[in-house]
């Protein structure tokens, strides 16, 4: 077996580059649709994840988990892709209203074309 030996300048490059989408945040996501609770959060990014993992959508280049200091203290949020964003927005709970609109447009915007 071979092994190859990559600069930590240019790990660390490529590490940066996977990042560069990452451009959005869970948090305003969940601001924008929201939702009732930790919980819907916190559910909606499973399913978002669950969703690329089964597309064959890599959740590296799409999510990152970050942490943030509050007045709670220390947090964590989600770094996102556009795509991964819209699909937090997309996954809240089925009793969100914003969310049910935000599906249905979608459904319309579908059928439209």
């Amino acid at each position: 077996m071979t092994q190859t030996y990559q600069s930590p300048v240019i790990t660390d490059f490529m590490e940066q580059m996977k990042e560069l989408n990452l451009v959005h945040y869970a948090s305003d996501a969940a601001d924008e649709m929201e939702f009732e609770d930790l919980s819907e959060f916190h559910d909606s990014v499973k399913r978002s994840m669950s969703i690329c993992l089964h597309a064959g959508i890599p959740i590296e280049g799409n999510f990152k988990r970050i942490y943030k200091s509050s007045n709670n203290g220390i947090v964590y949020d989600w770094k996102l892709s556009l795509l991964a964003y819209r699909l937090i927005c997309l996954n809240g709970g089925s009793s969100n209203p914003n969310v049910a609109r935000m599906q249905i447009e979608l459904i319309k915007l579908q059928q439209n074309q």
